[in-house]
């Protein structure tokens, strides 16, 4: 099972991140996402269980959070999966 992430405390250190540093980088594991929201359940074609898409849905609700704190913020997502997926794999892996 995922460790349980506890949202509000995420966007309070971003939070204090921002206000003092002026930027974060935050990086997410697929996984962390079924404790934050619901995925629909279904399997893909090998068994395994479709996770829900965490990093759109932080991205919305940080972005959210923020603008209701009055923090400026601006966010690049990159979904990595394809880049990391899409060549062969050798000892850099």
């Amino acid at each position: 099972p995922e460790m349980a992430i506890d949202f509000d405390k995420v966007v309070d250190h971003l939070a204090h991140l921002m206000r003092t540093k002026k930027h974060a980088v935050v990086v997410v594991a697929e996984g962390c996402g079924d404790t934050l929201i619901q995925s629909s359940g279904d399997v893909d074609a090998g068994g395994n269980k479709v996770l829900a898409d965490v990093g759109v849905w932080l991205k919305t609700a940080i972005t959210k959070r923020m603008k209701e704190m009055d923090i400026p913020l601006t966010i690049k997502y990159i979904d990595p999966t394809y880049m990391i997926r899409s060549v062969p794999a050798n000892a850099f892996d």
